[in-house]
């Protein structure tokens, strides 16, 4: 939402486990009329096939149209998707010093508790679906965002100013959508939807998985339920500079990660680009 676009305050409701929708009253930016956006504040997928379909298929779903100037603002308000079937939640929440725990999410709803819930956190629109598809495929989703790091390290310099990072996400393999078959999508700067799409291969999920899985198990704070956490890119980033830091502090073991290291990143080259790469020294 563009930072002058503003949300009126509304009154805090409590509500059980289901959609929820919400009239949200907005300024427009351009010409400062009022309105009111039509949105929802809780997403039932389990129960709600229709408007899971709506998050993973309609991009002018959370728009909004001035009724004055017919200006199109992309809007950023809080929505909590919940699945109950397989007990996770994805909240999006655009102001990242908004707290969000299990306690709010209990008051929010109306329930008494969801510890037993994986629960994690989006700061956009966008990241918030990539994440809602991460988490269907059944994988831990954090072995996806790792893999694109991996990914995206290897382009050249040169490339990634006409792939930019902001635009590269996990989509859906086709357009079947199935759950378990999803890819690596680099959108170009320079053409607007026009991009590159790599599946995400079983075998490459399998070694990411032996690799990394037994270190995230180790790591404190990484395996809460009920803790809304933000596992994106950027903490894949700062992941891997602990694990390389490690690698490198010739402690015992230290060269058992760098051999393995090195072999996922070749596994990164193979199985996304079907190149083989040399790994750094």
């Amino acid at each position: 939402m563009p930072e002058d676009a503003f949300l009126n305050e509304g009154n805090e409701v409590m509500m059980s486990l289901r959609t929820h929708e919400v009239n949200i009253g907005v300024t427009c930016p351009a010409c400062k009329g009022q309105g009111m956006f039509h949105t929802w504040d809780c997403i039932d997928g389990t129960d709600d096939t229709a408007m899971r379909q709506r998050v993973l298929t309609d991009e002018g779903l959370f728009f909004y149209e001035c009724p004055h100037c017919h200006s199109q603002i992309h809007m950023e308000s809080p929505c909590l998707y919940i699945n109950k079937e397989d007990k996770w939640m994805v909240w999006h929440i655009p102001d990242p010093k908004s707290p969000v725990t299990s306690a709010e999410v209990c008051t929010f709803l109306g329930e008494d508790s969801f510890e037993e819930y994986l629960c994690r956190s989006a700061l956009t629109w966008g990241e918030w679906r990539e994440k809602i598809i991460e988490m269907e495929s059944g994988r831990d989703d954090r072995l996806y965002e790792i893999i694109k790091y991996g990914a995206y390290h290897l382009i050249k310099e040169e490339d990634k100013k006409l792939l930019p990072l902001e635009a590269f996400h996990v989509d859906y393999a086709d357009e079947t959508r199935q759950a378990d078959a999803l890819a690596l999508v680099f959108l170009r700067k320079d053409k607007k939807g026009l991009g590159y799409t790599y599946p995400v291969t079983p075998k490459l999920l399998e070694v990411t998985s032996d690799i990394f899985s037994p270190i995230l198990q180790r790591l404190p704070n990484m395996n809460s339920r009920g803790r809304f956490d933000r596992f994106g890119y950027a903490w894949a980033e700062q992941l891997m500079q602990y694990i390389l830091k490690a690698a490198s502090s010739g402690q015992q073991g230290a060269n058992a990660y760098n051999q393995l290291l090195g072999f996922w990143v070749q596994q990164v080259g193979q199985e996304i680009f079907h190149a083989e790469v040399r790994p750094p020294q």
